[in-house]
This record gives C-alpha cells, structure tokens and sequence, in this order.
C-alpha cells in the first residue's frame, strides 16, 4: 500500500487502509521504521494480529481496528 501502510479485513467485514506512518516511535517500534523491515509484517494467528518477527513486535488487533480508514 506505501510506507507503514497496509489493506486489511477483519472477520466482522469491515475493511479498509490502516496507516501507521504516525505511530512508529518509541524504542520498542524502532525496527520498524526502516520501510524494509516494515514490508515483514505477518499474520500471527496465535495471537490474531500482524507481528513482525524481527524485534518480536505485534500490535494490538484493537488498536488496528481503532485505526481503519474505509475504503469507499
């Protein structure tokens, strides 16, 4: 999608762009500002959000959820 954005669906149908280029601060996000890394993101089923294997990152799905913007 671009920089720290990506397209998801969540079970209740609702989907769209979540855009997380204003959220990657702090240490613990860090890895994840080099666009590189970012692009690693992937489902992690056991605990039913995106996560990236490199820094053992994963955010919350609530909060995913919370930064949805619908696609018309």
């Amino acid at each position: 999608m671009g920089d720290y954005q990506m397209w998801l669906q969540f079970a209740d149908g609702r989907a769209g762009i979540v855009d997380l280029s204003d959220d990657l601060w702090g240490d613990d996000l860090e890895p994840l500002r080099d666009p590189g890394t970012f692009a690693e993101l992937a489902l992690d089923e056991s605990l039913a959000t995106l996560s990236w294997e490199r820094g053992g990152i994963d955010i919350s799905p609530s909060y995913l959820y919370s930064k949805l913007e619908s696609v018309q």
